[in-house]
């Protein structure tokens, strides 16, 4: 016997079963700066046997990853990545979103892209620990802001707070036990770790673990031939370059940076 109620019949029966999924579907407005946040998931076990407390190769899979999610969502503007998470930066444009601003649909795409991107870029990593490596997977989710100094902001708290915080506390239990440092400021672990042990973080940590890295297209001049013909000619590119710049400041700048497709012609590094 069937539970179908007799008038039902199979377009009805979709139409109802496509409410039921657009009922949990929200949309990123045209008119709003948006982000997309993607975070790796259980990152903590999955980077056991990796160097401690940073390594290179996992970066160096977070920027690249970062490259290429500009190249999957051209609208994107940038990408910031520290540690395990990465943001998608959208401006305005009063264009259609991709997907038609969809947030499930662009957060589940970003998520699923991110992890088969950076699984094949970490692959190619030399000297990976032994054993079974595991696979990473990230989340993500997609929301809008009312400006695009909110987008700027948002950086800001990933770069200044976030990242700090994050890359200071690892630091910091390179020295000393969890409890050793329980309570401190950032810039009392950076104080501690130097005047007992004499390694400055500021010195001693690469760019990128202090500020996080930034990923932006950037326009260049291309000379080469036709194939066919072998004329040389001299033609507009677009390739991307990672530069791992603090975005600490508030400033028309940075303002800029975050809303403009391409890098600017020289980049302005803030003061420690």
């Amino acid at each position: 016997m069937s539970n179908a109620p007799a008038d039902t019949v199979p377009e009805a029966l979709g139409d109802r079963m496509k409410r039921y999924e657009a009922g949990t579907e929200q949309l990123l407005p045209d008119d709003s700066p948006a982000l997309i946040r993607i975070d790796g998931h259980g990152f903590s076990k999955f980077t056991r046997g990796f160097d401690k407390p940073f390594d290179v190769r996992l970066h160096d899979a977070m920027a690249q990853l970062a490259a290429d999610l500009l190249a999957y969502f051209p609208a994107a503007s940038l990408a910031y990545t520290q540690s395990d998470e990465l943001t998608l930066v959208f401006p305005a444009t009063g264009a259609a979103r991709p997907f038609n601003g969809r947030v499930g649909k662009l957060a589940t795409l970003a998520a699923g892209y991110a992890s088969t991107r950076f699984n094949h870029h970490l692959a190619q990593a030399a000297d990976l620990p032994e054993g079974k490596l595991g696979i990473a997977h990230f989340d993500a989710r997609a929301f809008s802001v009312p400006s695009a100094a909110e987008l700027l902001n948002n950086l800001i708290w990933r770069a200044k707070i976030d990242c700090r915080r994050n890359s200071i506390s690892a630091f910091g239990r390179q020295f000393f036990s969890a409890k050793e440092l329980h309570g401190l400021s950032t810039d009392a672990i950076v104080k501690k770790v130097m005047e007992e042990k004499g390694v400055d973080f500021w010195t001693s940590t690469p760019s990128w673990v202090r500020y996080g890295t930034t990923v932006k297209r950037e326009q260049f001049e291309w000379t080469g031939s036709l194939g066919g013909t072998g004329e040389e000619v001299t033609t507009l590119r677009t390739r991307t370059r990672a530069d791992d710049i603090p975005w600490w400041e508030f400033n028309e700048h940075n303002l800029t940076l975050v809303t403009s497709k391409f890098w600017d012609p020289e980049v302005v590094r803030g003061e420690v």
